[in-house]
């Protein structure tokens, strides 16, 4: 299993009407907590969202699994 650190790229969840259409951002890792829990910066396709930052989130195996913004993801291999 892949180990969460400072300037790895994760995929978080977005309100559509603030990311250009899409449901999912890019963000970098800015603090590790622990292997589950993370700060990021988001990358929105679009001007600056309401919060570009996101503190404690928590690891999901899908950005389907789970509701709110508090989550994230590591991109899928593709």
């Amino acid at each position: 299993m892949q180990k969460p650190s400072v300037g790895r790229i994760v995929h978080v969840p977005m309100d559509p009407a603030t990311n250009n259409g899409a449901d999912a951002a890019p963000a970098v890792i800015t603090r590790v907590w622990n292997d589950t829990t993370v700060n990021v910066r988001i990358l929105a396709d679009a001007a600056p969202a309401k919060s570009d930052w996101r503190t404690s989130l928590v690891l999901v195996e899908s950005l389907s699994e789970g509701v709110g913004l508090c989550r994230w993801a590591w991109p899928e291999r593709v």
